[in-house]
């Protein structure tokens, strides 16, 4: 069976560079256009989906954490979930002790829930003497130990489903 062919401008999809592009004059038949409308149609859904969408539900989670009532600038904070088979979150402070909290690279925020927290920061003490041909170093916490862990740090924290950007994480050095 003979099928007819048409000269007309048609849109074609290019599946390497994931374009459209027209093709003027293209000779197709009636059977080529519906096996590219199917073949479009399947795979549609593999590039029009935003990244991070089939993760779970975020709310937006940030706060300060402050030590004596300074900011502290450069610390990491991080939430781990008090109930087992939810994912963390974390973010790191600014100069003012602000931080924004992220449970997955794609994805801002972190899931509603109950955590534990812990705060930790370390600094670079320069020691007498070298090693290996460079200079001699140590790291301290910046922040007292106890925060580190969060098991330890008596830290906690609640994310509602409406989120929370009021988190102050208040340390002492005592």
């Amino acid at each position: 069976m003979h099928q007819s062919v048409n000269k007309l401008p048609v849109c074609h999809w290019n599946f390497i560079n994931s374009r459209l592009f027209w093709v003027s004059s293209f000779e197709f038949s009636a059977f080529r256009v519906v096996v590219y409308v199917v073949a479009l149609g399947l795979l549609a859904p593999f590039g029009c989906s935003s990244k991070g969408s089939n993760l779970p539900k975020t709310v937006p989670a940030s706060g300060v954490v402050t030590l004596d009532g300074k900011p502290v600038d450069g610390a990491q904070v991080v939430l781990i979930p008090a109930a087992e088979g939810t994912t963390g979150a974390t973010g790191v402070t600014d100069s003012s002790g602000r931080f924004s909290l992220r449970a997955y690279p794609e994805k801002d925020g972190a899931i509603p829930g109950e955590y534990k927290v812990q705060v930790s920061k370390t600094i670079e003490v320069k020691l007498k003497g070298s090693v290996d041909g460079g200079d001699a170093v140590r790291f301290d916490y910046a922040v007292p130990g106890k925060y580190t862990t969060a098991d330890k740090s008596g830290l906690k924290v609640s994310i509602p489903d409406t989120g929370n950007r009021d988190i102050n994480l208040a340390l002492t050095s005592k």
